[in-house]
Protein backbone atom coordinates (compact mmCIF):
# COMPACT_ATOMS: atom_id res chain seq x y z
CA UNK A 1 0.00 0.00 0.00
CA UNK A 2 2.59 2.32 0.76
CA UNK A 3 4.65 1.65 -2.53
CA UNK A 4 1.41 1.96 -4.41
CA UNK A 5 1.13 5.52 -2.63
CA UNK A 6 4.70 6.63 -3.19
CA UNK A 7 4.11 5.51 -6.87
CA UNK A 8 0.87 7.86 -7.43
CA UNK A 9 2.07 10.79 -5.16
CA UNK A 10 5.13 10.39 -8.16
CA UNK A 11 2.99 10.18 -10.88
CA UNK A 12 0.91 13.22 -10.30
CA UNK A 13 4.64 15.00 -9.34
CA UNK A 14 6.05 13.88 -12.71
CA UNK A 15 2.97 15.60 -14.69
CA UNK A 16 3.09 18.39 -12.57
CA UNK A 17 6.68 19.04 -13.92
CA UNK A 18 5.23 18.42 -17.55
CA UNK A 19 2.48 20.88 -17.14
CA UNK A 20 5.31 23.12 -15.60
CA UNK A 21 7.30 22.94 -18.67
CA UNK A 22 4.18 23.17 -21.15
CA UNK A 23 2.90 26.65 -19.82
CA UNK A 24 6.61 27.95 -19.57
CA UNK A 25 7.68 26.82 -23.08
CA UNK A 26 3.64 28.50 -24.33
CA UNK A 27 5.08 31.28 -22.45
CA UNK A 28 7.83 31.33 -24.26
CA UNK A 29 6.02 31.09 -27.30
CA UNK A 30 4.14 34.04 -26.66
CA UNK A 31 6.77 36.08 -26.02
CA UNK A 32 8.63 34.92 -29.22
CA UNK A 33 5.27 35.82 -31.56
CA UNK A 34 5.37 39.13 -29.50
CA UNK A 35 9.29 39.52 -30.53
CA UNK A 36 8.41 38.49 -34.33
CA UNK A 37 5.59 41.22 -34.40
CA UNK A 38 7.74 43.67 -32.75
CA UNK A 39 10.65 42.72 -35.34
CA UNK A 40 8.41 42.78 -38.27
CA UNK A 41 7.24 45.83 -37.61
CA UNK A 42 10.40 46.96 -36.75
CA UNK A 43 11.10 46.13 -40.39
CA UNK A 44 9.29 48.95 -41.39
CA UNK A 45 10.04 51.52 -38.75
CA UNK A 46 13.29 53.47 -37.96
CA UNK A 47 12.55 54.77 -34.37
CA UNK A 48 14.39 57.92 -33.23
CA UNK A 49 15.75 57.30 -30.14
CA UNK A 50 13.25 56.29 -26.76
CA UNK A 51 10.22 57.66 -25.80
CA UNK A 52 10.50 60.77 -23.77
CA UNK A 53 8.33 60.64 -20.77
CA UNK A 54 5.68 63.80 -20.43
CA UNK A 55 6.38 65.46 -17.78
CA UNK A 56 10.26 65.50 -17.54
CA UNK A 57 11.94 68.38 -18.34
CA UNK A 58 12.89 68.79 -21.75
CA UNK A 59 17.35 68.57 -22.79
CA UNK A 60 18.63 71.71 -23.00
CA UNK A 61 18.50 73.17 -26.99
CA UNK A 62 21.88 72.28 -27.63
CA UNK A 63 21.46 68.91 -26.11
CA UNK A 64 18.24 68.37 -28.15
CA UNK A 65 19.50 69.83 -31.66
CA UNK A 66 22.95 67.50 -31.09
CA UNK A 67 20.76 64.08 -30.29
CA UNK A 68 18.39 64.96 -33.47
CA UNK A 69 21.36 64.85 -35.26
CA UNK A 70 22.39 61.79 -33.76
CA UNK A 71 19.09 59.77 -34.11
CA UNK A 72 17.07 61.14 -37.50
CA UNK A 73 18.09 62.79 -40.76
CA UNK A 74 18.40 66.17 -41.35
CA UNK A 75 16.16 66.88 -44.26
CA UNK A 76 12.70 67.77 -44.06
CA UNK A 77 10.98 70.79 -42.72
CA UNK A 78 10.48 70.20 -38.63
CA UNK A 79 7.12 70.25 -37.58
CA UNK A 80 5.98 70.03 -34.27
CA UNK A 81 3.30 67.95 -33.17
CA UNK A 82 1.67 67.71 -29.41
CA UNK A 83 -1.30 66.05 -27.72
CA UNK A 84 -3.07 66.20 -24.97
CA UNK A 85 -5.40 63.69 -23.61
CA UNK A 86 -8.74 64.96 -21.87
CA UNK A 87 -10.03 61.26 -21.65
CA UNK A 88 -10.09 57.75 -22.49
CA UNK A 89 -12.32 55.14 -22.02
CA UNK A 90 -14.16 51.85 -23.66
CA UNK A 91 -11.14 49.86 -24.19
CA UNK A 92 -12.29 47.19 -26.07
CA UNK A 93 -10.53 43.55 -26.17
CA UNK A 94 -12.94 41.90 -28.46
CA UNK A 95 -12.58 44.56 -30.91
CA UNK A 96 -9.40 45.85 -30.71
CA UNK A 97 -10.40 49.72 -30.04
CA UNK A 98 -10.53 52.29 -27.40
CA UNK A 99 -12.04 55.87 -27.43
CA UNK A 100 -9.87 59.09 -27.63
CA UNK A 101 -11.13 62.37 -26.73
CA UNK A 102 -8.11 64.90 -26.87
CA UNK A 103 -6.28 68.16 -28.66
CA UNK A 104 -3.54 67.72 -31.31
CA UNK A 105 -1.56 70.93 -32.52
CA UNK A 106 1.15 71.69 -35.40
CA UNK A 107 3.72 74.66 -35.62
CA UNK A 108 5.81 74.91 -38.41
CA UNK A 109 7.55 77.31 -40.49
CA UNK A 110 5.35 79.02 -42.72
CA UNK A 111 7.42 80.15 -45.10
CA UNK A 112 8.02 76.52 -45.79
CA UNK A 113 4.66 75.63 -46.44
CA UNK A 114 1.39 77.03 -48.19
CA UNK A 115 -1.40 78.52 -46.49
CA UNK A 116 -3.74 76.32 -44.12
CA UNK A 117 -6.60 75.02 -47.24
CA UNK A 118 -4.36 76.60 -50.64
CA UNK A 119 -3.85 74.22 -53.25
CA UNK A 120 -0.16 74.65 -55.52
CA UNK A 121 -0.45 78.31 -57.34
CA UNK A 122 2.09 80.29 -59.50
CA UNK A 123 2.92 82.30 -56.97
CA UNK A 124 3.42 79.31 -53.85
CA UNK A 125 5.19 76.59 -56.51
CA UNK A 126 7.21 73.84 -55.60
CA UNK A 127 6.08 74.55 -51.77
CA UNK A 128 3.91 71.71 -50.16
CA UNK A 129 0.96 71.88 -48.76
CA UNK A 130 0.28 72.68 -44.93
CA UNK A 131 0.62 69.69 -42.31
CA UNK A 132 -2.66 70.24 -41.34
CA UNK A 133 -4.04 69.68 -44.18
CA UNK A 134 -2.07 66.20 -44.79
CA UNK A 135 -2.56 64.73 -40.88
CA UNK A 136 -3.54 61.66 -41.12
CA UNK A 137 -3.80 59.30 -37.89
CA UNK A 138 -2.70 55.58 -37.53
CA UNK A 139 -5.42 53.23 -36.70
CA UNK A 140 -8.31 55.58 -36.82
CA UNK A 141 -11.80 54.41 -36.72
CA UNK A 142 -14.73 55.86 -37.05
CA UNK A 143 -12.74 59.05 -35.63
CA UNK A 144 -13.97 62.76 -35.75
CA UNK A 145 -11.17 65.59 -36.27
CA UNK A 146 -12.63 68.76 -35.71
CA UNK A 147 -10.37 71.87 -37.07
CA UNK A 148 -10.41 74.34 -34.08
CA UNK A 149 -7.42 76.79 -35.50
CA UNK A 150 -5.83 76.63 -38.74
CA UNK A 151 -3.38 79.59 -39.04
CA UNK A 152 -0.48 79.86 -41.25
CA UNK A 153 2.38 78.50 -38.94
CA UNK A 154 -0.18 76.92 -36.40
CA UNK A 155 -3.07 74.52 -36.22
CA UNK A 156 -5.25 72.46 -33.73
CA UNK A 157 -7.52 70.00 -33.93
CA UNK A 158 -10.38 68.21 -31.21
CA UNK A 159 -10.17 64.39 -31.71
CA UNK A 160 -13.27 62.38 -30.54
CA UNK A 161 -13.70 58.50 -31.69
CA UNK A 162 -12.26 55.29 -31.81
CA UNK A 163 -8.54 53.90 -32.46
CA UNK A 164 -7.64 50.73 -33.59
CA UNK A 165 -5.27 49.11 -31.16
CA UNK A 166 -3.14 45.60 -30.85
CA UNK A 167 -3.64 43.99 -27.42
CA UNK A 168 -1.19 41.40 -25.98
CA UNK A 169 -3.83 39.07 -23.90
CA UNK A 170 -1.74 36.11 -23.26
CA UNK A 171 -1.54 37.56 -19.84
CA UNK A 172 -5.44 38.19 -19.16
CA UNK A 173 -6.42 38.68 -16.78
CA UNK A 174 -3.42 39.81 -15.06
CA UNK A 175 -2.74 42.13 -18.14
CA UNK A 176 -1.53 45.49 -19.04
CA UNK A 177 -1.19 47.43 -22.36
CA UNK A 178 0.08 50.71 -23.83
CA UNK A 179 -2.43 52.58 -25.48
CA UNK A 180 -0.71 54.33 -28.45
CA UNK A 181 -1.59 56.87 -30.98
CA UNK A 182 0.23 57.23 -33.99
CA UNK A 183 0.50 60.45 -36.63
CA UNK A 184 1.93 60.83 -39.72
CA UNK A 185 1.68 62.91 -42.78
CA UNK A 186 -0.40 61.24 -45.11
CA UNK A 187 0.90 62.83 -48.29
CA UNK A 188 4.29 64.21 -47.99
CA UNK A 189 7.97 61.95 -47.36
CA UNK A 190 9.95 62.69 -44.79
CA UNK A 191 12.53 64.52 -47.22
CA UNK A 192 9.86 67.02 -46.75
CA UNK A 193 8.12 66.85 -43.56
CA UNK A 194 10.16 65.51 -40.12
CA UNK A 195 7.86 65.40 -37.16
CA UNK A 196 9.23 66.74 -34.07
CA UNK A 197 7.35 65.91 -30.47
CA UNK A 198 6.05 68.95 -28.53
CA UNK A 199 7.22 67.38 -25.14
CA UNK A 200 6.82 70.61 -22.92
CA UNK A 201 3.31 71.08 -23.92
CA UNK A 202 1.79 67.72 -24.22
CA UNK A 203 -0.02 65.95 -21.17
CA UNK A 204 -3.33 64.74 -19.63
CA UNK A 205 -6.12 65.90 -17.73
CA UNK A 206 -7.27 63.93 -14.51
CA UNK A 207 -9.26 61.73 -16.10
CA UNK A 208 -10.35 57.70 -14.85
CA UNK A 209 -10.44 54.49 -16.83
CA UNK A 210 -12.97 52.81 -14.95
CA UNK A 211 -11.08 49.05 -14.07
CA UNK A 212 -7.81 50.49 -15.52
CA UNK A 213 -5.05 52.67 -13.78
CA UNK A 214 -2.44 55.23 -16.05
CA UNK A 215 0.94 56.01 -16.20
CA UNK A 216 2.47 58.89 -17.39
CA UNK A 217 2.47 60.03 -21.38
CA UNK A 218 5.54 58.91 -23.59
CA UNK A 219 6.60 60.11 -26.80
CA UNK A 220 8.71 58.86 -29.88
CA UNK A 221 9.36 59.94 -33.05
CA UNK A 222 10.00 57.22 -36.18
CA UNK A 223 10.50 57.37 -39.81
CA UNK A 224 8.05 54.75 -41.83
CA UNK A 225 9.46 52.78 -44.55
CA UNK A 226 6.78 51.40 -47.43
CA UNK A 227 8.04 49.00 -50.09
CA UNK A 228 6.26 51.13 -52.67
CA UNK A 229 6.79 54.80 -53.97
CA UNK A 230 3.33 55.00 -54.32
CA UNK A 231 3.89 55.99 -58.04
CA UNK A 232 5.89 59.35 -57.29
CA UNK A 233 9.09 59.36 -59.34
CA UNK A 234 9.55 62.49 -57.53
CA UNK A 235 10.79 60.73 -54.51
CA UNK A 236 14.35 60.19 -53.96
CA UNK A 237 14.36 56.13 -52.76
CA UNK A 238 13.07 54.57 -55.90
CA UNK A 239 10.66 52.00 -54.88
CA UNK A 240 10.24 53.06 -51.48
CA UNK A 241 9.02 55.96 -49.60
CA UNK A 242 9.79 57.18 -45.90
CA UNK A 243 7.67 59.02 -44.00
CA UNK A 244 7.80 60.45 -40.88
CA UNK A 245 5.57 59.61 -37.95
CA UNK A 246 5.07 60.63 -33.79
CA UNK A 247 3.79 57.71 -31.25
CA UNK A 248 2.24 59.03 -28.06
CA UNK A 249 2.22 56.00 -25.67
CA UNK A 250 0.40 55.88 -22.26
CA UNK A 251 0.62 52.57 -20.22
CA UNK A 252 -2.60 50.97 -18.12
CA UNK A 253 -2.62 48.66 -16.01
CA UNK A 254 -5.46 46.37 -14.16
CA UNK A 255 -6.89 47.02 -11.21
CA UNK A 256 -5.37 43.42 -10.91
CA UNK A 257 -6.46 41.54 -7.51
CA UNK A 258 -10.03 43.08 -7.51
CA UNK A 259 -10.74 42.37 -11.01
CA UNK A 260 -8.77 38.55 -10.87
CA UNK A 261 -11.13 37.91 -8.11
CA UNK A 262 -14.29 39.10 -10.02
CA UNK A 263 -13.14 36.92 -13.21
CA UNK A 264 -12.04 33.86 -11.31
CA UNK A 265 -14.21 33.75 -8.22
CA UNK A 266 -16.67 31.26 -9.73
CA UNK A 267 -14.35 29.40 -11.21
CA UNK A 268 -12.55 28.42 -7.73
CA UNK A 269 -15.53 28.10 -5.82
CA UNK A 270 -17.09 26.08 -8.24
CA UNK A 271 -14.07 23.32 -8.48
CA UNK A 272 -13.49 23.36 -4.89
CA UNK A 273 -17.46 22.14 -4.65
CA UNK A 274 -16.15 19.64 -7.35
CA UNK A 275 -13.58 18.66 -4.92
CA UNK A 276 -16.07 18.52 -1.50
CA UNK A 277 -17.98 15.69 -3.18
CA UNK A 278 -14.70 13.44 -1.63
CA UNK A 279 -15.14 14.86 1.92
CA UNK A 280 -19.11 14.35 2.04
CA UNK A 281 -20.90 11.23 3.74
CA UNK A 282 -21.47 8.11 1.32
CA UNK A 283 -25.64 7.59 1.58
CA UNK A 284 -28.14 10.19 1.45
CA UNK A 285 -26.56 12.32 -1.33
CA UNK A 286 -26.01 12.24 -5.00
CA UNK A 287 -22.37 12.59 -5.28
CA UNK A 288 -21.68 13.02 -8.90
CA UNK A 289 -23.91 15.65 -8.66
CA UNK A 290 -21.35 17.95 -7.29
CA UNK A 291 -18.81 17.61 -9.57
CA UNK A 292 -21.61 17.51 -13.14
CA UNK A 293 -22.81 21.23 -11.41
CA UNK A 294 -19.41 22.63 -11.28
CA UNK A 295 -18.70 21.60 -14.46
CA UNK A 296 -22.23 23.44 -15.57
CA UNK A 297 -20.55 26.38 -13.45
CA UNK A 298 -16.78 26.41 -14.99
CA UNK A 299 -18.74 26.48 -18.88
CA UNK A 300 -20.74 29.29 -17.84
CA UNK A 301 -17.15 31.16 -16.50
CA UNK A 302 -15.48 29.94 -19.80
CA UNK A 303 -18.39 31.91 -21.77
CA UNK A 304 -17.52 35.04 -19.82
CA UNK A 305 -14.34 35.38 -20.50
CA UNK A 306 -14.21 34.28 -23.81
CA UNK A 307 -16.86 37.14 -24.81
CA UNK A 308 -14.50 40.15 -23.00
CA UNK A 309 -11.64 38.30 -25.71
CA UNK A 310 -11.49 38.76 -29.73
CA UNK A 311 -12.81 34.91 -30.66
CA UNK A 312 -9.25 33.58 -31.99
CA UNK A 313 -7.09 35.19 -29.43
CA UNK A 314 -4.10 32.84 -28.01
CA UNK A 315 -4.92 31.13 -24.51
CA UNK A 316 -4.72 33.46 -21.88
CA UNK A 317 -4.08 32.78 -17.99
CA UNK A 318 -7.78 32.49 -17.58
CA UNK A 319 -8.23 30.05 -20.45
CA UNK A 320 -5.63 27.63 -18.74
CA UNK A 321 -6.73 28.11 -15.47
CA UNK A 322 -10.30 26.75 -16.64
CA UNK A 323 -9.00 24.27 -18.58
CA UNK A 324 -7.01 23.89 -15.14
CA UNK A 325 -10.55 23.44 -13.41
CA UNK A 326 -11.80 21.00 -16.06
CA UNK A 327 -8.89 18.44 -15.72
CA UNK A 328 -9.78 18.40 -11.74
CA UNK A 329 -13.22 17.72 -12.06
CA UNK A 330 -12.78 15.07 -14.86
CA UNK A 331 -10.39 13.53 -11.96
CA UNK A 332 -12.64 13.70 -8.81
CA UNK A 333 -15.73 12.48 -11.06
CA UNK A 334 -13.66 9.53 -12.09
CA UNK A 335 -12.19 8.85 -8.45
CA UNK A 336 -16.08 9.13 -7.18
CA UNK A 337 -16.90 6.16 -9.86
CA UNK A 338 -13.69 4.29 -8.46
CA UNK A 339 -15.50 4.80 -4.66
CA UNK A 340 -19.13 4.45 -5.42
CA UNK A 341 -18.07 0.81 -7.50
CA UNK A 342 -15.83 -0.11 -4.11
CA UNK A 343 -18.64 0.45 -1.49
CA UNK A 344 -21.16 -0.98 -3.65
CA UNK A 345 -18.94 -3.98 -3.26
CA UNK A 346 -19.78 -3.49 0.60
CA UNK A 347 -16.26 -2.08 1.39
CA UNK A 348 -16.89 1.15 3.11
CA UNK A 349 -13.38 1.74 4.88
CA UNK A 350 -11.52 1.15 1.54
CA UNK A 351 -14.02 2.98 0.03
CA UNK A 352 -13.40 6.25 2.25
CA UNK A 353 -9.65 5.79 2.53
CA UNK A 354 -9.84 5.95 -1.55
CA UNK A 355 -11.51 9.01 -1.21
CA UNK A 356 -9.20 10.82 1.33
CA UNK A 357 -5.98 9.69 -0.52
CA UNK A 358 -7.14 11.50 -3.18
CA UNK A 359 -8.26 14.84 -2.01
CA UNK A 360 -5.19 15.06 -0.41
CA UNK A 361 -3.21 14.55 -4.20
CA UNK A 362 -5.78 16.59 -6.10
CA UNK A 363 -6.64 19.77 -4.33
CA UNK A 364 -2.73 20.82 -3.58
CA UNK A 365 -2.09 19.64 -7.04
CA UNK A 366 -5.08 22.33 -8.65
CA UNK A 367 -4.00 24.46 -6.34
CA UNK A 368 0.14 24.27 -7.51
CA UNK A 369 -1.07 24.61 -11.11
CA UNK A 370 -3.17 27.83 -10.33
CA UNK A 371 -0.03 29.48 -9.09
CA UNK A 372 2.51 28.45 -11.59
CA UNK A 373 0.22 29.38 -14.23
CA UNK A 374 -0.11 32.81 -13.22
CA UNK A 375 3.27 33.30 -11.76
CA UNK A 376 5.02 31.74 -15.29
CA UNK A 377 2.24 32.91 -18.03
Amino acid sequence: MRSRTLLTIGAVLAVLAILTTVVQRLGGAGEAERGGQSMRRGDDLISHGAGVMIGDEPPEEGEQQNEAARTRPATGAPVSVGLYIMDISHINFAEGTYSLDGYVWMNWDPAKFLAPGAESTAEGAGLPRAPCDTIGFVGAFELNIQPIVKNPGYAQFRVIGTIRQDFHLARFPLDHHVLRLGIEDEEHADHIVRYEADVRNSGTSDFHITGWTHDRLTVSTYTRIYSTNFGDLSLPTGNQSHFSGIAFEIPIRQVRVAYFIKLTFGLFISTMLALMSLVVAHYGVDRLGFPVGALFAVVASQWVVGEALPPRSPPTIADWLHVTSFCVILTVTLVNVRSLRVLEDGDLVRSKAIDRFWFRVIAPTWVCLCVLICVLA
